[in-house]
Order: structure tokens, then sequence, then C-alpha cells
């Protein structure tokens, strides 16, 4: 059996807010906007990885994050070649810094729907 990965998905509250994010920060690519079901899904490349992005679909209750560790996704990950570089760079961008961990080369950004985004220079 063989097992690439394909994408994960994310579910936005502003879809737009969210896509715009990606676009700006990471210079995600939309590769389509589809409708699936009544569902628009934003079909994005950020970094060589697909990521996929929706709303709710009608009146579908969504757990709203707050921050903290949870079950489910926890955090994407982005390597980089130079790790100040990079965090100048997307502070330029409007990015926000959580917090730095220099001693092993890792910062962490919150992303929109407290998404943890962790660089980790490589």
């Amino acid at each position: 059996m063989t097992v690439t990965f394909h994408h994960v998905h994310l579910r936005c509250e502003d879809l737009d807010g969210t896509v715009s994010y990606y676009e700006n920060i990471f210079d995600g690519k939309i590769l389509e906007t589809a409708d699936v079901g009544g569902l628009k899904v934003v079909r994005m490349e950020i970094g060589g990885e697909r990521i996929y992005f929706s709303s709710k679909l009608g009146d579908m209750e969504v757990e709203d994050t707050s921050g903290n560790p949870r079950w489910g996704l926890y955090q994407l990950a982005f390597t980089v070649e130079d790790l100040d570089a990079t965090i100048e760079e997307l502070q330029a961008k409007g990015a926000e810094v959580d917090y730095l961990r220099p001693e092993i080369n890792r910062a962490f950004l919150k992303g929109p729907d407290n998404v943890q985004i962790e660089l980790i220079e490589m």
C-alpha cells in the first residue's frame, strides 16, 4: 500500500479574510474555488502543500476555538531558511508573532481562527 499526503482542510469563521491572510503572509496561491454541495471551498497551495479552506454550511453549529490546546488540528508548520529574516518579512506584512524559541530555531504565529503556525529554521 502506498499512501501520500493530499491536503488539510480548515474551517474558517471569515473565509475571505483567512484566504487573504495566507495569500499575503505566506504567498499562498489559490488553485481553485469550488462549490461542494453548497459549501464554498477555496483550495490553495502554500509552501508546496495543498490546504483547503471553507466556512460553515447553512446553520451548521461550529465550535469556537479558544487558542488553547485542543483535540484535532493543533498547528500548521512551515520550514524556512532564515528564521530572523522570515519573521521580519512576515511582521512587515502584518503577521502576529505569538512567541519565539530561538534556542530551538522556532517561532510561533497566531493565525486566523487561533490556528497556531510554527516556523522552523532548517
